[in-house]
């Protein structure tokens, strides 16, 4: 149910602003609303029906239920503050173009943030009242603020969880309104099907359809409808192969050494119209789906470096990282052809910078699991995936069929 409003949410969105023609920025915010209201209406709101019916009431004093929601609204205040710092501070920042987007659309988003001072009031009221545990990690950056007694761990994950959404968040809406800005310079419907340009506006679309989906998952950490984050990475090997991955440090370290994507495109070697042609980029096309499919199995609970909630549907079904399995096989179809269309030597120099990306994502994928092991449920999962999943299958296949002497 969630995949199927999580995919018809993004796809309304993007459809409406191309509809409408609004500018990258307008446009990606009208697609990120319409994904977040498909997300509450479809599962936020039962599940906040759900937990406030079942909620345990509390035997204490107004007074005191008061003194703490101030104190959780003087720590997002001056959390909120360290976001304004940085990106007034940091280039990444001062120079994205989603900063850029909402410094200039700034004037005529008062009514806006005034209403959603008063929604955040609310959100943190509510909340608080139907958690199990209301000294959260909130109250804990208040009192911090307020130079009462805190706890540190709780701070630092505060400052953890900032730091991943500020990132990502700017990083995710800059995509997004640069590839909403090609969909309407480009769109595949307006090149003949089968050709290069077609399929190229196809993979594009696919791009944009995971951009949208990433930014509302980070958008989306509501512990109200229980979409917040659990834990986050706390290691810097967890940290540094997740963000290589991103601007500004991938291309930087590409260029540095051999820019893996740079040379003939694979519809220049193989001949456009051509049996070849038509199945690699089909293929391509194929794991590009795979890997939107699996961030539609995200739903509302997307998000790099943290924990929130075991994923098991979709693709997650038969592996456990089908997304970087599906993104790497597409990026070596892509780019096969002009490893070998670039010479021996220059396309071997390739072809070992995009194995190292590889290997950047197999070490990934081992810092998700260390983390994300600590949940038993993980570890349920994984046995399970083990056990019943695509390569246990294959493995199954091969043994039954394989000859007996």
């Amino acid at each position: 149910m969630i995949q199927a409003a999580t995919f018809i949410g993004a796809a309304m969105g993007i459809a409406l602003s191309t509809y409408l023609r609004l500018e990258s920025g307008m446009a990606m915010a009208l697609a990120l609303f319409c994904l977040l209201l498909t997300w509450t209406v479809v599962e936020g709101t039962p599940a906040a029906r759900r937990t406030w019916a079942s909620r345990e009431r509390r035997n204490e004093a107004s007074a005191t239920f008061w003194r703490r929601i101030g104190t959780k609204l003087v720590g997002l205040a001056a959390l909120l503050g360290v976001v304004v710092i940085a990106c007034s501070v940091f280039p990444f920042f001062t120079h994205s173009s989603a900063v850029r987007w909402i410094i200039e659309a700034g004037h005529t988003t008062i009514p806006i943030s005034i209403a959603l001072a008063g929604a955040t009031i609310l959100y943190v009221a509510v909340t608080d009242l139907i958690a199990e545990e209301p000294d959260d990690y909130l109250n804990q950056v208040g009192r911090a603020v307020l130079m009462q007694d805190f706890r540190e761990e709780d701070v630092l994950f505060a400052l953890r969880l900032l730091a991943i959404k500020c990132f990502f968040l700017v990083l995710m809406f800059s995509g997004g309104m640069a590839a909403l800005s090609d969909l309407a310079d480009k769109p595949a419907w307006a090149f003949p099907p089968l050709s290069a340009a077609w399929f190229e506006g196809l993979l594009r679309l696919a791009f944009l359809l995971d951009m949208v989906l990433a930014t509302g998952g980070y958008i989306a950490t509501f512990k109200l409808f229980g979409w917040h984050v659990r834990a986050t990475e706390t290691t810097a090997l967890g940290w540094l192969v997740c963000l290589i991955c991103y601007e500004p440090f991938f291309p930087a370290i590409s260029h540095a050494f051999v820019p893996y994507g740079e040379g003939p495109g694979w519809e220049t070697v193989i001949r456009e119209g051509s049996a070849v042609f038509i199945l690699w980029s089909v293929a391509t096309l194929f794991f590009t789906i795979i890997y939107v499919w699996a961030t539609v199995a995200f739903g509302p609970r997307f998000s790099n470096l943290t924990h929130r909630g075991i994923i098991t549907s979709g693709p997650y079904r038969f592996m456990k990282h089908p997304a970087y399995v599906s993104k790497n096989i597409a990026w070596w179809l892509v780019a096969i052809p002009g490893f070998l269309a670039s010479g021996l030597a220059e396309g071997l120099a390739r072809a070992g910078m995009l194995a190292i990306v590889s290997l950047i994502y197999v070490m990934r994928a081992r810092a998700e699991e260390r983390m994300l092991s600590r949940d038993p449920a993980y570890r349920d999962y994984a046995e399970r995936v083990a056990a019943q999943g695509l390569l246990a299958m294959a493995k199954r296949r091969l043994t039954s069929t394989a000859p007996r002497v």
